[in-house]
């Protein structure tokens, strides 16, 4: 559905998006005919950002041919008030326009000189300059044939195999990227768990948590996990704050940090039905840390039921295998990361997956009628309420999700 026209920002204009095109050498002398903008996402399907879908139809300036086709995707600030704070704060924008505009072309350059004689596909949609503080203009990849999966479902093994390996090619060209230039990673330093957040996050973590509790000890057969999730509050922030911090003598790489379903975009082939491709999204939570923590929070907020139960080890195999052998083709093999050695630092960050379960999960899995409204909680984190976080809670998909999860992680002795 589209937008109303008084809801079309009124930056957003033909100008705006002609000046936007016209940085990319392709579209250097076009002339935008007509332009129409919708919101891209519903709600509950992102609350980082405001985020637009525009349909371009425009004219090569010294042709008499007829118009061509485009679309865009273009995103601003969330309209949030506390989501303004935290994405001001941490430099999430700069962050993500820096990691479009600099890091991800340098990091595709390293792969294409590496990887001779075969075609090196995108691992991100093309990103366009624009001097508008605060806003990024991407390829609409919808035009190109990809759509993202269905979160509700979340993915089965052919998805995530896909959207592993190439998070590992991912990974180890900014391997080789920091070995040529360490300092270019310095700008993804971690910005979320960190001491300038940590009042803000213990009040999110804290209410987050109760909420949950209040909810799982109403239900039957896991009363129990009510007061051990109420445990954890005390602690998981500073226990959050170590864990995502680089590896001593280990491994690390840019890594996504918000790498679930709805953060990648799949391309299927049209004769099998299969997914052939996959397109990564959404990097302002991006940090510079071991790998593992894309994986603990993909693995317990996207791969399914079926695929996490029964799959999580030839996953997590696929991934090593993939990456080991991109280290060695972009001549990075000195860097020694062995299956075994990646295994315990996943296993030792598995709180982070219980955090991931236990917050993004929910939105994940809920319908927009269950998704926690943030638009009355304001900068400071007042009226953010154990109960108003409740309601993401209560849907029947993330209870039975969780229901799989609570035991899984109380063996892995996170309680």
């Amino acid at each position: 559905m589209g937008l109303d026209p008084v809801d079309r920002p009124r930056w957003l204009d033909d100008e705006f998006i002609q000046d936007v095109l016209r940085s990319r050498e392709e579209y250097s002398e076009i002339c935008v005919v007509k332009s129409e903008v919708e919101l891209a996402v519903g709600k509950g399907e992102n609350y980082c950002s405001t985020i637009y879908r525009v349909a371009v139809e425009f004219k090569r300036c010294k042709s008499n041919e007829e118009t061509e086709t485009t679309g865009l995707i273009i995103k601003t600030l969330s309209a949030v008030e506390i989501m303004v704070k935290f994405m001001t704060e941490s430099k999430a924008f700069e962050k993500e326009t820096a990691l479009y505009q600099i890091t991800i072309p340098a990091m595709f350059n390293v792969l294409q000189q590496n990887i001779q004689g075969r075609e090196v596909q995108h691992l991100t949609p093309i990103c366009y300059k624009t001097s508008r503080p605060q806003t990024l203009v991407l390829e609409d990849l919808t035009t190109l044939g990809f759509k993202m999966a269905n979160r509700h479902d979340r993915l089965d093994s052919l998805h995530c195999t896909l959207a592993l390996k190439n998070l590992a090619k991912f990974h180890a060209a900014s391997v080789a990227l920091y070995d040529k230039n360490p300092n270019g990673m310095d700008v993804y330093v971690e910005s979320i768990y960190t001491d300038k957040n940590l009042d803000m996050m213990r009040k999110f973590m804290d209410t987050s948590f109760n909420a949950l509790a209040n909810v799982v000890e109403k239900w039957s057969g896991f009363e129990k996990y009510g007061d051990k999730l109420r445990l954890i509050i005390p602690t998981i922030c500073d226990r959050i704050m170590e864990i995502v911090k680089p590896v001593p003598d280990s491994l690390s790489v840019l890594t996504h940090g918000d790498f679930w379903v709805n953060n990648m975009m799949f391309h299927y082939c049209p004769e099998t039905g299969k997914p052939d491709q996959v397109r990564f999204i959404d990097f302002q939570l991006a940090r510079y840390s071991t790998p593992v923590l894309d994986l603990q929070y993909f693995i317990h907020t996207s791969a399914s039921e079926l695929v996490r139960s029964e799959y999580t080890e030839h996953l997590l195999q696929v991934y090593h295998t993939e990456l080991r052998d991109q280290l060695k083709t972009l001549g990075c093999d000195l860097h020694i990361y062995t299956f075994e050695q990646m295994k315990k630092e996943y296993e030792d960050r598995s709180l982070f997956g219980l955090m991931t379960a236990c917050t993004v999960l929910s939105a994940v899995l809920a319908d927009p009628e269950e998704a926690f409204d943030l638009e009355n909680v304001k900068e400071d984190g007042s009226q953010m309420d154990s109960k108003s976080l409740e309601k993401p809670y209560l849907g029947r998909r993330y209870r039975e999700a969780l229901q799989k999860l609570l035991p899984h992680f109380e063996m892995k002795g996170i309680f």
